[in-house]
């Protein structure tokens, strides 16, 4: 998911994504017409994205979980061929949708191609390392984990800033670590391989922001979210292809292409790929019509959704001492991601009243720098 692994990277460095590259005409004044009609089809147009979003993520995750746990247990191996997939599409946009819509940006310098190269590692790091866990503990449990990265960012950005939070957002984080200590430890189905496995996601998630925070100046580039996969794309699977062989996916893919036949295994690679890229395109409509900002708090909401469907599809044991964690992490989860929406909205108006320089704007918010505020 590079989408997701490129809006939590650049810190000290800034990519922009446009949603068009077209000029903005200069302002004019023209009569004030009625907005509410519009207003209304916006609103429209966002739920359904939002629906839209929550609903792939729900099968993504699913589909994954299900995949790497039978019919083709080569997490690695699946997630070079999303990249493919994701390479392909961009691709083709770059090839033939209007110009108005998207025109590729062209690589100018090292400074450029050095940023681009951190998203690569990172992916890997992050989203290889999280699909391995899959094969090793349940996706409750992967998610559970995987919303520790809130407490993680916090750390990084105190020791490297010396930022601090306010103290709701502080009760927000310690009451995640709470629930996530309290639903991992008492989980029947905990195993510390997956644990590890999937703590090492969320740190490589982390390593992914102070790296590019901290060998990157902050010179600025321009980029499409679509030139990210173009340029991306193919590093990342230079990236994973060595990383499966290690793990062993070669032998598993072997094995899983003799027994399924070669139909059945190409229509299980593909439908991994066309969810992936219909995710990638979900993600950056719904950032085009509300904004960044939204996006991650319905990350908060998102994860609730998984853990809860997650009990619903597979078989996953549960103890009243896992129940009260998971409950704990969501509602500290959720709370934290509303505060971060509260900070950046009063930045939001704050910017307004008074223009940041632009060397000192963050990844797409437009907002102060920082490790936590991308």
């Amino acid at each position: 998911l590079i989408i997701q692994a490129t809006c939590q990277v650049f810190t000290k460095t800034e990519v922009v994504i446009m949603a068009s590259q077209a000029p903005i005409p200069a302002a004019k004044a023209v009569p004030a017409k009625d907005t509410s009609s519009s207003g209304g089809v916006n609103i429209c147009v966002a739920a359904i994205l939002l629906v839209l979003y929550f609903g792939m993520n729900l099968a993504f995750n699913i589909y994954n979980k299900w995949l790497f746990s039978g019919p083709l247990p080569a997490p690695v191996f699946v997630t070079a061929t999303h990249q493919g997939f994701c390479f392909t599409g961009a691709l083709l946009a770059a090839l033939f949708v209007p110009e108005s819509w998207y025109k590729r940006t062209p690589l100018e310098g090292s400074a450029m191609i050095s940023k681009l190269m951190i998203i690569p590692f990172g992916f890997c790091l992050n989203i290889g390392l999280n699909n391995i866990s899959l094969l090793f503990c349940t996706l409750a449990l992967n998610q559970l984990i995987r919303s520790f990265s809130p407490v993680a960012v916090a750390i990084a950005s105190f020791f490297i800033e010396g930022r601090s939070y306010s103290y709701p957002k502080q009760a927000t984080l310690a009451l995640l670590v709470c629930g996530i200590c309290l639903g991992v430890s008492a989980s029947p189905d905990f195993e510390m391989i997956g644990f590890l496995i999937c703590t090492a996601s969320v740190v490589g998630s982390t390593l992914q922001v102070v790296l590019t925070g901290y060998f990157m100046g902050g010179q600025k580039v321009t980029l499409h979210v679509f030139d990210i996969l173009l340029y991306t794309a193919i590093p990342c699977i230079v990236f994973l292809l060595p990383m499966a062989y290690l793990v062993g996916d070669h032998v598993k893919t072997v094995q899983a292409f003799e027994k399924h036949g070669a139909g059945q295994f190409l229509g299980l690679v593909v439908a991994g790929g066309c969810m992936a890229f219909s995710y990638n395109i979900i993600t950056i409509c719904l950032i085009k019509f509300t904004s960044s900002v939204y996006y991650a708090v319905a990350g908060g909401f998102k994860v609730c959704l998984v853990i809860g469907f997650s009990f619903l599809v597979f078989d996953q044991k549960i103890t009243h001492l896992s129940a009260i964690g998971i409950v704990l992490s969501c509602i500290a989860f959720v709370g934290n991601s509303y505060l971060t929406f509260q900070e950046k909205q009063q930045k939001t108006v704050e910017a307004i009243a008074k223009k940041l320089p632009e060397d000192q704007e963050g990844l797409i918010s437009g907002q102060k720098k920082s490790v936590a505020n991308v």
